[in-house]
């Protein structure tokens, strides 16, 4: 149980992720993430809702040192930003959840394949996984990617290699 002192502290550097300096926004992170826990973590989850891109990027940022596969929905969400560089660094987060980020990164492309910022997403995020394994299994997907309609190749091929991971 976190004390009322921890709340209040993580509520404090929360709204420090909205400062204008990236320095007060970058101290503000680094504490939470230090702090850690399923109270930290729900509330960076909450920031990648944020209006500002910034204060997105900073929570994305922030998942990814926590490593906790609960985050993976919130992260695949944000491989969607209207912003590059949250999508990137969203991505990030869901490769360092290993098999659970590859799954939701395959199981997000079966809905998600219309959209062209989501591909471009997935396809850094799949070359990601693929130097770490599974490199016969993504290949197909990343092609896939790489194709003029990957709303129509891609659904279909992400959905043979989930399912080839859940067996």
């Amino acid at each position: 149980m976190m004390s009322q002192n921890n709340t209040e502290k993580i509520k404090q550097l929360i709204a420090k992720l909205t400062d204008e300096d990236s320095q007060v926004r970058s101290a503000a992170r680094e504490e939470l993430v230090e702090m850690g826990g399923p109270e930290v973590t729900n509330a960076l989850m909450l920031e990648l809702l944020d209006t500002r891109p910034y204060v997105r990027w900073e929570a994305a940022k922030g998942l990814i040192p926590l490593r906790d596969d609960s985050t993976a929905a919130s992260l695949l969400h944000a491989m969607d930003d209207e912003h590059a560089d949250v999508r990137w660094v969203a991505g990030e987060g869901l490769v360092v959840l290993g098999r659970t980020g590859l799954m939701t990164v395959l199981s997000g492309l079966i809905r998600n394949a219309r959209s062209v910022q989501f591909c471009q997403a997935a396809h850094h995020v799949l070359n990601q996984f693929k130097k770490y394994g599974d490199a016969d299994l993504i290949a197909p997907v990343i092609n896939a990617l790489e194709h003029s309609e990957p709303a129509v190749t891609v659904p279909p091929v992400a959905f043979q290699a989930l399912k080839h991971l859940k067996q």
